[in-house]
């Protein structure tokens, strides 16, 4: 059956379509959900049918295959809708993104129910997805050495390296190898992960580098809010603090066990929230400039909001097995290094494992979602 209308996984082409509009549409779907195209099929969804003369499948199949960069694989199929015959393209979530048009060379992505060329801000996600882009070593305009807190420098640079004396003349070399700085127009500026890091004011050139976490009285975001905290600062600061206050608001229910002493756990293990919110810090998508991790405490449960959905080869069911494609790699061994994360995947297995049937993984648009049940 048809759909009744377009919308961001279906778009719908007269047989009069040219193949450049064919080539966009799968691009589109490729660098965006995935989707499916008909062809015979009018804008308000009537069906006018296919011309006899030309080989559809082959005729489309041609198009996937030599007007777009990389070449994709779609499912192709000429079907009957009542006494009409027409062409049912069926494009997977692309696995090599990002895709373009070959004969304009454009990035085309699907935005509701329209393919749009896609922005700087969105082509740069792709490429970041793809592994093509770390965003976390890119440099930060505006910001310079002296944002990055010399203490918290030299602290890990001995525990790490075993440095225990940064002359100043080695300084900006040091910290150059280290990616914690980067040249920009000849001059020597901080890194994204430098100034995560290493800043106590990272959110004045990344605002979006913070954890915004509140409690709610019920169990729905338009209920009253008890208790608000914006967290900011260096990121392994932002998940102590998190944690803390997340343990803070957390109900202990009473636990029986067959002893005669009386025990109290938290409903969610400590652990849990650590790894919750360590993989909302080390994976989130900091090149999405207007969305910050969000934490909602709910009566009922928790729930974690990362900005970017999972990246290229990575989905929903091969997250418990432990299954990891690092977008912030830069990221990740600083957080390794300073031992809050061991880099082996093993953080969404350990959550699967002490939580069950309790925690949730879902994909919201741009987010990445955690929802942790209380019981």
């Amino acid at each position: 059956m048809i759909p009744e209308s377009e919308n961001i996984s279906v778009e719908f082409k007269s047989a009069q379509v040219r193949p450049e509009s064919v080539a966009r549409a799968m691009v589109a779907f490729s660098n965006t959900y995935g989707g499916t195209l008909y062809i015979g099929v009018e804008d308000d969804g009537s069906v006018s049918g296919l011309d006899e003369g030309r080989k559809w499948d082959e005729w489309a199949a041609n198009i996937a295959r030599n007007a777009i960069n990389p070449a994709i694989s779609p499912k192709i199929s000429v079907e009957l809708e009542g006494e009409k015959r027409i062409l049912r393209i069926d494009v997977e979530k692309g696995k090599n993104k990002p895709y373009q048009t070959l004969g304009d060379g454009k990035y085309w992505i699907r935005v509701a129910s329209t393919v749009r060329i896609a922005t700087q801000q969105e082509l740069s996600r792709l490429f970041q997805a793809a592994g093509m882009l770390h965003y976390d070593i890119s440099p930060v305009e505006g910001s310079c050495m002296d944002d990055l807190n010399e203490r918290r420098l030299i602290s890990y640079f001995k525990n790490i390296y075993k440095i225990d004396y940064i002359a100043e003349a080695d300084k900006p070399r040091l910290l150059k190898n280290a990616s914690l700085l980067a040249e920009l127009d000849g001059k020597d500026v901080a890194t994204v992960g430098g100034l995560l890091q290493f800043s106590f004011f990272a959110d004045r050139f990344l605002p979006q580098a913070t954890i915004s976490i509140a409690v709610i009285k019920g169990t729905d975001i338009s209920d009253d809010v008890v208790q608000k905290k914006e967290i900011a600062g260096p990121l392994t600061d932002q998940i102590d603090a998190a944690v803390s206050f997340m343990r803070l608001f957390t109900p202990e229910p009473l636990v029986v066990k067959d002893s005669p002493r009386r025990e109290d756990t938290l409903a969610i293990p400590l652990d849990v929230m650590r790894e919750t919110v360590v993989n909302a810090v080390a994976h989130r998508d900091y090149s999405i400039l207007t969305r910050k991790i969000h934490i909602y405490i709910y009566s009922d449960r928790i729930e974690v909001q990362s900005p970017g959905r999972l990246a290229n080869t990575l989905s929903l069911e091969m997250l418990p097995y432990g299954n990891s494609a690092p977008r912030n790699i830069f990221l990740v061994k600083l957080l390794d290094n300073m031992n809050y994360i061991d880099g082996l995947g093993r953080g969404i297995p350990l959550i699967v494992r002490k939580m069950g049937k309790r925690v949730h993984f879902t994909e919201n648009g741009e987010l990445f979602c955690v929802r942790l049940d209380f019981a």
